[in-house]
């Protein structure tokens, strides 16, 4: 791509003449000439110059200048080209330089023909000034319509820099150049739609609000509250002193069960764990269903390390090691329950590890104990089983404080120091990158900005190899070396659209290779920290759409700069799609079993990403902001077939087993209720759909229904999410559900 011109550069006007040109004696340099200092008989003019204002004919003449006969009249003249106070509009440079009043007659004024020298006239400040507005100006339209042109083709790094410029300048007034205007000055016809910038609900005052917090406008709750709020608008017949008492609150529209308590387990003993075999299968199967997601620990040393444990009992290793193990031992038995497949476990069970989890995490005798790397991966894991049980709220607040831990102590950096070894580095990479992973997704949940700048941070990227193979030659010299390590990483991930996009590593490095020579290689083959790495540069591009298209500096941009970042956003997850390897593909159909999960975890994540970019389409149909187009925008187009997407990639037939066994289970409910919102705003509000479009919708709704029908019976949030939509549909006169 071709360098951007800068917006806030201008190319140099036309030269000014020179006075040194002999071919052209009427050329000169204004500059100099007007930089020539006065005679110490001159006097000087103060801020009646600015103003235009010339001394009277009696003012001292410049030393040496030839004296004139005050007594000699000077004739009347046929045209006086002076107005009635004596002014002319422009002084030739000979007058002006001498600090006299010039005739102003053209070609020659008065006072030059008398002393018989050459009369110039010159461009004042003024008329510069003017010019250069005027150059500057123009200039500056060009560019902005180049940017404007090329925008849909940066990357989201690029288009983030383009937008905050093009912020800048449209926030400008020409009435007051240093005060931006507020959005509510500004034109309610050209500003976003629905940005947030303040706050209706009283959240201390609130129970119910208290427990679900505040929701942004990028959270599928939000969208549903929006939908109430405008159904309820169009079917009221109500005065409109009573509308704030018809609107619905947003606790009644949330999907989540933060405004249930978790009850604490008193009786319990802290320090007792289950048998071997009991233990066994569950680490097992939360490194089967969750750890390639979120790799929080390090598998290889956490298995040598319960290996020790069970085979030493003698051995304490400390409360926040025995934490860490019970989060582990809560995350699997949660699955294990939601699956039904708990014929070895106590119904709850999960919520007893984590009450030990919990004792053992804040029982040490120092308060506020300084944070170290096992309480960091214990508040992590905490977050993502406080998503799993659907405590929403708690978890975002949990991932904060790991998040926090994690800053402490330099994780967010990368690591130099030669006392750390290379798998305890990369362990430390990932724990990062979870971290990061499971805020994006809980800050799309609450509709809240992501705490975690990756300008702020140095971390690697994983490298895309299995963690038994971390000990191997060629990756370790790969881990080490962050020039090799960088090029690898820049040739998985970077869009070349003159390359075969089905596989994106033809031409990538294998560590050996890339240690050595650099040459490409095709040793490098499919595991799940390589879908690790698309799940974070994924997760990047939802990032930069909250920031850009949610953020309270979002509503003070033009319409027009909002649909430019969309486009730029879109072509940013399609690109992401193109680069995917052949094994991640999920648009094609596929027989093989091997990284179902994987597969489909990614394309619940891009289809959630692109509802995330294009719902401001389809939120400004529903504003009314922009009536005459409807739902057929391109992005509102978009966003539409995005959430029939996402629902096509569940079976026909609900099927529990299928959803913990190949989907990602923890918030498959996010997913769910981000694609039936969207697709149950067109069903309401889209009155004049053709009849096929709409039948459509109808089924893929009735799907997603039977879904979360099928759910409900395992997990209250699904239950209470179905009640919330067939409640609203029953109220329209929709009955999609036998």
């Amino acid at each position: 791509m071709s360098r951007r011109p800068s917006l806030g550069h201008s190319s140099p006007c036309e030269p000014l003449p020179s006075v040194q040109n002999d071919k052209d004696p009427f050329n000169y340099n204004t500059a100099e000439l007007e930089s020539t200092e006065a005679s110490p008989l001159t006097p000087l003019e103060s801020t009646s110059t600015v103003f235009g204002a010339y001394h009277p004919w009696s003012t001292p003449r410049v030393s040496g200048e030839q004296p004139m006969n005050a007594k000699v009249a000077i004739p009347r003249l046929d045209l006086p080209l002076a107005s009635n106070n004596g002014r002319v509009s422009q002084a030739c440079h000979n007058c002006r330089k001498q600090k006299n009043k010039c005739s102003g007659h053209r070609p020659s004024c008065l006072r030059c023909q008398e002393t018989n020298v050459l009369c110039v006239y010159v461009d004042g400040k003024r008329e510069r000034n003017a010019r250069k507005l005027t150059v500057i100006t123009t200039q500056l339209q060009h560019y902005e319509a180049l940017v404007r042109e090329i925008y849909p083709k940066f990357d989201t790094e690029l288009a983030k820099i383009v937008d905050q410029a093009l912020g800048k300048i449209s926030s400008l007034s020409l009435s007051s150049p240093t005060v931006a205007k507020t959005p509510d000055e500004a034109d309610s016809s050209t500003r976003t739609p629905f940005y947030v910038d303040h706050t209706e609900e009283d959240f201390n005052g609130d129970i119910s609000l208290q427990a679900i917090g505040f929701v942004g406008e990028h959270s599928a709750t939000a969208w549903l509250y929006r939908l109430k709020c405008l159904i309820g608008q169009t079917s009221s017949n109500l005065d409109s002193q009573f509308e704030e008492l018809s609107r619905p609150s947003m606790s009644s529209c949330a999907f989540f069960m933060d405004d249930t308590a978790i009850p604490p387990i008193n009786d319990i003993d802290v320090l007792a764990y289950p048998s071997q075999e009991a233990a066994d299968e569950l680490v097992d199967r939360y490194f089967q269903v969750a750890h390639a997601s979120f790799p929080v620990v390090g598998k290889e040393i956490f298995l040598s390390q319960c290996r020790s444990f069970y085979s030493n009992s003698t051995t304490y290793p400390g409360n926040k090691w025995m934490a860490l193990l019970n989060m582990v031992f809560a995350i699997a038995a949660r699955h294990s329950e939601l699956s039904g497949d708990q014929s070895r476990l106590d119904h709850n069970i999960h919520a007893v590890y984590f009450s030990r989890a919990w004792r053992l995490h804040t029982r040490d005798t120092v308060l506020l104990e300084n944070p170290n790397l096992q309480q960091t991966q214990v508040e992590g894991l905490i977050s993502l089983y406080l998503l799993s049980i659907g405590q929403a709220n708690r978890a975002w607040r949990k991932c904060g404080i790991a998040i926090q831990s994690a800053v402490a102590m330099g994780i967010h950096l990368r690591s130099e120091s030669p006392g750390i070894t290379h798998v305890s580095k990369e362990t430390r990479y990932r724990l990062w990158w979870a971290l990061y992973l499971l805020d994006i997704l809980l800050s799309v949940i609450t509709g809240r900005m992501p705490r975690m700048q990756q300008e702020h941070c140095t971390t690697p990227l994983p490298v895309p190899y299995k963690e038994e193979d971390f000990r191997d030659e060629h990756v370790t010299k790969l881990i080490l070396d962050i020039q090799s390590r960088d090029r690898l990483m820049a040739s998985l991930l970077s869009f070349d659209p003159s390359t075969e996009p089905n596989d994106p590593l033809a031409n990538s490095p294998s560590p050996q290779s890339m240690s050595q020579s650099a040459s490409p290689s095709q040793q490098l083959q499919a595991n799940v920290s390589w879908y690790l790495l698309y799940s974070i540069d994924l997760a990047a591009v939802m990032r930069e759409a909250i920031e850009i298209l949610y953020s309270p500096e979002a509503g003070r941009r033009p319409r027009s700069d909002t649909e430019l970042a969309m486009t730029s956003l879109n072509s940013a997850a399609d690109n992401w799609f193109a680069r995917l390897p052949t094994t991640y593909r999920f648009a094609e159909a596929r027989d093989d079993r091997a990284f179902v999960r994987q597969r489909t975890s990614l394309a619940f994540q891009y289809y959630s990403t692109k509802l995330v970019i294009s719902q401001p389409a389809l939120r400004s149909h529903i504003s009314g902001e922009d009536p005459s187009t409807g739902l057929y925008t391109p992005m509102a187009i978009i966003c539409l077939n995005s959430a029939g997407q996402m629902l096509d990639l569940l079976p026909d037939e609900p099927n529990i087993s299928w959803l913990l066994g190949c989907s990602p289970w923890w918030c498959a409910l996010h997913y769910l209720t981000q694609s039936t919102v969207v697709l149950i705003t067109q069903l309401l509000t889209q009155n004049q759909a053709r009849a096929s479009e709409r039948n459509e919708s109808l089924e893929r709704v009735q799907k997603a229904l039977r879904w979360l029908s099928e759910c409900s019976t395992k997990d209250p949030s699904v239950k209470r999410a179905w009640g919330h939509f067939t409640e609203l549909l029953s109220s329209q006169g929709l009955k999609v559900l036998e």
